[in-house]
């Protein structure tokens, strides 16, 4: 493919991850705002809690089968496709029993006796989305965004209806856990409405089989330590302070990752696939490309989690009631760790498509040693905010992992990456003029409306 055509390619694939997430995360505040007035912070803490621990089996059976879909010659071999579809079926059910197996054992140690039955109901979800269609690959696969991006939106919108009017009538847990399970049936639906010129079916290819497991023995390693270090935070907190204060910190939790999970968005869906085909076709244009597009990523980011880290307390107290003001300095310190990862996830993603599948490992390694050293000292110490305080700090270690091999392959380079930390501080002072300048506006606007 043509130089031009691939940046033309990669910049509309980028648009629309980037306009599809912002419209998905608008849809979701929206809903988020309108739950916390039906519903509790208990409500959303046992939420959280249920998915953790689905998402923390979901990684820990994770062998990258989209991922090697994406990148592997055979990608578009449908023996190769059928294999995948299995194996992710057979996951499906796996993680589904394991959420059977753990739900009493789980209600006795959170005091919580409703998860006997949230999470085996919530992980029925996992198995829906099992059977969806590989077609969701391939056109990740083939940078075709668009029929993407609408699907996530509908099965959004389905679910986000579905846990309104639930919540209306009976306010609960299970108004989550519902809407959850209703949109993911809907995207499944629409994955195999695709046409992208097969259709699934029970097929097994032992070379297939191998090539998949051979590319995801890294990815397992890696994801597994990566639910410790991502997840743990959220564990502690509920097992210590009850699942009222993890409803308030999975909100601050949300806020601060609005921008970082749609970078996340763009670097997997968008980043991947380029940088992959960018190593098949002509690997010596990496660096100059690499560099070029975090650029643009640093620019429409950091300056905005820049801004978000002043304002995080004036934002929370206008849009929540005081249930969920604490959420407002957790907020602040996150978008710490929101920033590094910025930084860091499509430095992870360059050495993921050229192969170097193991430093994903590495890099959850020193996360959790980070983690699960850190935060009992910390709680011991400081209690909640030690905690948060190391979930913001948790990306030092990856920075150390991660450079020493970008710098080894010759792709570093170290006067770019400080260009970053400028962006963020442009950030923080568009923070502070805008909260400077509300300080003064807001008592005028009061005085005019008397």
């Amino acid at each position: 493919m043509a130089k031009n055509s691939l940046k033309d390619i990669a910049i509309r694939s980028s648009k629309l991850e980037f306009g599809g997430h912002i419209a998905a995360q608008a849809i979701r505040l929206i809903s988020n705002l309108i739950l916390s007035r039906l519903l509790f912070p208990e409500a959303f803490g046992l939420s959280a809690l249920v998915s953790i621990l689905i998402v923390g089996m979901a990684m820990l059976s994770d062998v990258g089968v989209e991922q090697s879909v994406i990148q592997n010659p055979r990608g578009d071999d449908i023996h190769f496709l059928n294999t995948a579809w299995v194996l992710h079926i057979s996951r499906g059910l796996m993680i589904w029993l394991g959420a059977c197996v753990i739900s009493w054992p789980m209600a006795k140690v959170y005091g919580e006796p409703q998860l006997v039955y949230l999470l085996p109901v919530s992980a029925l979800g996992v198995v829906v989305g099992g059977f969806a269609s590989t077609s969701l690959f391939t056109l990740r696969r083939r940078l075709e965004v668009a029929t993407l991006t609408w699907i996530e939106l509908g099965s959004q919108l389905v679910s986000v209806v579905a846990i309104g009017v639930w919540a209306y009538w009976y306010p609960s847990v299970w108004a989550l856990v519902a809407g959850g399970l209703i949109g993911t049936i809907f995207k499944t639906v629409a994955s195999h409405r695709i046409d992208v010129g097969y259709r699934n079916r029970f097929e097994w290819d032992p070379s297939a089989n191998a090539s998949i497991m051979s590319f995801g023995k890294w990815i397992l390693a890696s994801t597994a330590l990566s639910f410790v270090s991502s997840q743990s935070d959220r564990l502690v907190l509920g097992y210590y302070m009850g699942v009222a204060t993890l409803g308030v910190y999975n909100i601050a939790m949300f806020l601060s990752e609005a921008v970082g999970s749609a970078v996340g968005k763009i670097t997997t869906g968008v980043l991947y696939p380029v940088f992959s085909r960018i190593q098949r076709e002509s690997p010596q244009r990496m660096r100059e490309i690499y560099y070029r597009t975090r650029f643009r990523i640093d620019i429409i980011s950091l300056i905005p989690i820049g801004a978000l880290f002043i304002l995080s307390g004036p934002i929370v107290h206008f849009l929540y009631d005081a249930r969920y003001w604490e959420a407002g300095w957790m907020m602040q310190l996150l978008c710490i760790r929101v920033a590094m990862g910025i930084v860091l996830g499509p430095m992870e993603t360059c050495l993921f498509s050229m192969g170097h599948t193991r430093y994903g490992l590495y890099r959850n390694i020193g996360k959790t040693f980070w983690t699960l050293s850190g935060i009992p000292i910390a709680y011991f110490l400081y209690g909640i905010k030690g905690v948060v305080w190391v979930i913001a700090l948790s990306e030092i270690p990856v920075l150390i992992i991660l450079w020493i091999p970008f710098s080894r392959i010759g792709l570093l380079r170290p006067s770019r990456e400080i260009i970053a930390v400028l962006i963020f501080g442009i950030g923080l002072l568009l923070g502070l003029a805008i909260d400077s300048l509300s300080t003064y506006v807001t008592p005028y606007i009061h005085h005019r409306l008397r």
